[in-house]
């Protein structure tokens, strides 16, 4: 099992935890309070961008600091449920939080090490030469919230639309899923995880993810 993500998908879930290649800031046409959804969203970026302009930072320094970025802002625990589907449920307290372990465990991993893949400076030229541009923010609910926008690369002839969706942990607005053109990260998850979980059931999952953080652990030390 693979785990895979579209590519597209894959940059877009970089440009947010990370402000992976393809990042830069644009005048917003929506206006937003300290504490909306798009905000944060635009906080995330903020504080990413400023991570890749410092120079003089050192690569483990760096990545420390993507990690607490992203643990800061993406609602992992919520991912981590819609990302089991309907077996959450049958889950024990117990495999539910070694779950959520797990799976942050992974999506940070699986992620820095693609950023270590570009140099610093490859990206600081594409957060140049690359724009994203908040459309709407629509509410679900008191705690739910999505938040449109537009990313415009330079190598693509047409702008990806990138939704995030949001919820209020109660402090603040944090991201538990994307879509990149209509297609969910989290769902593209789901589908495979739920293969195996109908075939092979939870002890089967876990030990495939442990396996895949192993090997991008190992791979970042080499």
């Amino acid at each position: 099992m693979k785990f895979n993500l579209p590519i597209v998908a894959l940059g877009a879930l970089l440009l947010c935890t990370s402000a992976a290649p393809a990042v830069a800031q644009a005048p917003t046409q929506v206006s937003v309070s300290s504490d909306d959804a798009t905000a944060s969203v635009k906080t995330i970026i903020d504080q990413s961008i400023v991570v890749f302009k410092d120079q003089q930072i050192s690569a483990p320094d760096r990545e420390k600091k993507l990690r607490g970025i992203a643990e800061s802002h993406f609602d992992f625990a919520e991912m981590s449920k819609s990302a089991i589907g309907y077996h959450w449920k049958t889950l024990t307290p117990a495999q539910q939080t070694e779950f959520v372990q797990l799976f942050t465990t992974f999506i940070e991993d699986a992620y820095l090490s693609r950023i270590e893949s570009y140099s610093v400076e490859k990206i600081n030229q594409q957060i140049q030469s690359s724009m994203i541009q908040f459309i709407k923010q629509t509410s679900e609910g008191p705690d739910y919230a999505t938040v449109y926008s537009t990313v415009v690369l330079q190598d693509r002839k047409n702008p990806i639309a990138v939704n995030y969706l949001m919820r209020d942990d109660g402090s603040e607005w944090k991201i538990y899923d994307i879509t990149i053109d209509a297609i969910s990260v989290i769902a593209n998850y789901r589908n495979q995880f739920n293969r195996v979980l109908n075939n092979d059931g939870y002890d089967k999952l876990v030990s495939l993810l442990r396996q895949k953080i192993q090997g991008l652990q190992q791979q970042a030390t080499n």
